[in-house]
């Protein structure tokens, strides 16, 4: 029994599975399985030394469809034709392991509209006998002439990110390992007709997580310190004029990016969609929401988050039943250069802001969340799994929900894993 409950712990060590960029990381440690979830459907299959993995991801959003043409008219340009939409990313890898020393590769397609997709390949490695990890997604996304409508066109624009992953795990007593992310972005649109005429927003960040353990008879504890960072660097211009259709973000990725017809800004502010065709929609604007509470407009924000986790894991003597809660005070600030009223911004305009109109104070957050999974096995590798959040802070992430309602989440992501 004691045996059976150790293969259930390794089993569910890594909920968010390996078949996605950012996850690539299970790769090479993770044992066969067959994973169908609300947001991702996945395989990763092979011997001891080679390893296989198919999967797509991100289709929770429009639980679990992966293909469709369902657009309303408006967004169609009133076209009489309807636009086949792929939503999910796709993600193929394989890896091989040998003796201290493994590594995969892999690449993953994200098909975001008929003017911009991206591709991603992937980069993983383990050594020391697994003890130290390490993921290298590099994402390019590439704008271009629309297929679809020809008059929406995102030619000469790119964008360029990585969320690096590594991990070190110490296998002591009390001290499980460490977890550090590193995070960059660069997205660029050029003017279709004039290249010479564009901008660049960038953004940079990191996160630290520490993962301590103690072993009690019937259930395990794991204190977890986070610490996230991410700021938004200074938006250049190139033969353009500062413009509040072009928000900083501090957390800039090519899966991120919102083309032609994607939402920029919350609210009733701002733009809609990413432009590089002053000709046909006016100025350019950026593609990414503003790093920001709703109403307000900000240079060069940034965020910091800090979090205490206590994880409970606990399996019945059976093995059929597992539980994990993770109860977690949560502090997040988000400040900028210089914050604004979105509504002054848009009537005054950037350049005639002043002091007087300037917010002085960050906004911040502190408060407490719940998170949970369950685990149903009525045989050993056959299980169901299903999330459960409530509470309206986050855990190192954006400012908490302050509508005055508590948030349940239930069925976040739920679904069975196969173990073979």
């Amino acid at each position: 029994m004691k045996k059976i409950i150790l293969l259930l712990l390794i089993f569910c060590t890594s909920a968010f599975g390996y078949y996605s960029s950012e996850a690539f990381i299970d790769l090479l440690v993770q044992p066969n399985q067959l994973r169908v979830r609300t947001d991702r459907l996945g395989a990763l299959f092979g011997n001891e030394n080679i390893r296989a993995a198919i999967g797509l991801t991100g289709a929770n959003s429009l639980s679990g469809i992966i293909v469709h043409n369902v657009s309303d008219f408006q967004t169609l340009n009133n076209a009489k034709k309807g636009l086949d939409q792929f939503v999910p990313a796709a993600l193929a890898g394989i890896g091989y392991k040998m003796g201290i020393f493994g590594i995969g590769l892999g690449y993953e397609f994200k098909w975001k509209g008929p003017t911009y997709m991206v591709h991603t390949p992937v980069l993983s490695m383990t050594a020391l006998d697994n003890t130290f990890r390490i993921n290298i997604p590099i994402s390019v996304g590439v704008g271009q002439k629309s297929y679809y409508n020809k008059t929406d066109s995102l030619k000469g624009t790119m964008v360029i990110s990585t969320g690096i992953e590594g991990r070190y795990y110490f296998n002591m007593e009390y001290f499980s390992h460490l977890r550090f992310y590193f995070n960059y972005g660069n997205s660029t649109i050029k003017e279709i007709s004039s290249p010479s005429t564009n901008f660049t927003q960038q953004s940079v960040g990191f996160q630290l997580r520490a993962y301590f353990n103690y072993d009690l008879s019937d259930y395990k504890i794991t204190p977890i310190i986070r610490f996230q960072f991410d700021t938004a660097l200074a938006t250049r211009y190139k033969n353009i004029n500062k413009s509040y259709t072009i928000v900083d973000n501090y957390f800039i990725t090519a899966k991120g990016f919102a083309p032609v017809g994607g939402v920029i800004t919350e609210g009733s502010y701002g733009s809609t969609g990413a432009n590089a065709d002053a000709n046909t929609g006016g100025e350019l604007r950026g593609g990414y929401i503003a790093s920001i509470p709703n109403t307000y407009y900000a240079e060069e924000p940034y965020r910091i988050g800090i979090a205490l986790p206590v994880g409970f894991r606990t399996v019945s003597e059976s093995g059929t039943i597992e539980l994990y809660v993770e109860p977690a005070l949560s502090l997040t600030i988000v400040n900028a250069k210089r914050i604004y009223s979105f509504s002054e911004a848009m009537l005054k305009g950037l350049g005639n802001l002043t002091e007087d109109d300037r917010r002085k104070s960050p906004f911040y957050t502190f408060g407490y969340v719940v998170y949970g999974e369950l685990y149903i096995r009525p045989r050993p590798r056959l299980e169901w799994y299903t999330e459960i959040q409530t509470g309206g802070a986050t855990v190192a992430g954006e400012l908490a929900n302050t509508s005055g309602t508590t948030s349940l989440i239930l069925n976040a992501s739920t679904g069975i894993t196969w173990y073979f």
